[in-house]
């Protein structure tokens, strides 16, 4: 997933001018990621009546208003598109269906490697993923995926990368219910500004009801340091209700690194000795949630093949 920052990416040259390659994004913006992570991995850890649990939590009477979602880092939209979907399985009222067919690949029954072991385009087109990537994971080479629209279901996807932004646009299948926007999460002022158009736009709360992060707490701590990735836990704890994180051990890391030295790219981070938070970040981080911004853990929803926690969290100054 690709991280915010503060510098700018144009989607070839990222911070100095040389060749970009493709295993060595530096804010997690990789080109192919969900062919090596499809989305259902982390679905599959995500109850589908989810979001009747969280307008029961904040005692919405059954879908009588409208329920918006955040994904940062929403890299090419997939998971985004896969999540939109998933929740609908929940119940979520006044549907229309259409029928749409769309080819994914055979199962594969390899473990996926890290994003730290990507290194090369050649190589990582030879990972399928293990189920298609639509929420019907039929077993068919060929599987149909019901096309779901909602007056009462809304997401907006943000990625500091343009490129991956106007991909994810092209290929939506829901423009009315989904909007991808090129953002930097960091950017308090310009982040604000399109959320807060988001909300209104759908005469919503003035917070999302819930937020997801996807494995982007590395590459925001790795570009902000210790103050930038707590900062950016405060920043999305206060415009949400609920928060799905997936944070990165410090075994990520040093895949990193060794990623982008192997490939002899610069590194376009501060050095990991510059780091205070280190061995310990995912209890840092639910600690900090928690104890510095009145959130909750609700549950552990469990671990990917990547030995990466997806949590489950509350604010409970933002419900009832």
């Amino acid at each position: 997933m690709a991280a915010p920052s503060v510098a700018k990416v144009d989607g070839k040259h990222m911070g100095k001018q040389s060749t970009f390659h493709p295993g060595a994004a530096p804010y997690g913006n990789f080109i192919n990621y969900y062919t090596f992570n499809p989305p259902i991995r982390r679905l599959q850890f995500i109850p589908t009546d989810m979001l009747d649990r969280i307008l029961d939590a904040i005692k919405v009477a059954n879908h009588d208003a409208v329920a918006t979602v955040l994904d940062v880092g929403c890299n090419t939209g997939d998971l985004t598109i896969a999540l939109y979907e998933h929740l609908l399985k929940g119940g979520v009222p006044e549907v229309v269906k259409q029928t749409s067919e769309h080819a994914c690949e055979e199962t594969s029954s390899e473990k996926p490697p890290e994003e730290g072991h990507q290194v090369d385009t050649d190589d990582s087109e030879k990972i399928k993923p293990d189920q298609c990537d639509c929420v019907t994971n039929s077993p068919e080479t060929k599987c149909e995926s019901k096309v779901s629209g909602s007056k009462r279901l809304f997401m907006l996807g943000c990625d500091i990368d343009q490129v991956l932004i106007q991909r994810a646009t092209e290929a939506n299948p829901y423009p009315d219910n989904v909007m991808f926007q090129a953002i930097d999460i960091m950017d308090s002022t310009s982040s604000n500004k399109v959320c807060a158009n988001f909300l209104d736009a759908h005469h919503a709360s003035h917070i999302f009801d819930l937020t997801t992060c996807f494995s982007i707490t590395m590459w925001i701590h790795l570009h902000q340091g210790d103050s930038g990735l707590l900062t950016f836990l405060e920043q999305v704890s206060k415009r949400t209700r609920y928060l799905i994180i997936e944070p990165q051990p410090w075994k990520c890391y040093k895949s990193a690194v060794r990623r982008v030295k192997k490939l002899g790219q610069p590194m376009q981070w501060q050095s990991l000795s510059e780091l205070q938070i280190r061995e310990d970040v995912v209890d840092r981080i639910v600690k900090h949630l928690v104890t510095e911004c009145n959130m909750e853990i609700v549950q552990r929803l469990g671990e990917t093949d990547w030995e990466r926690q997806l949590l489950f969290l509350r604010n409970s100054m933002n419900t009832v």
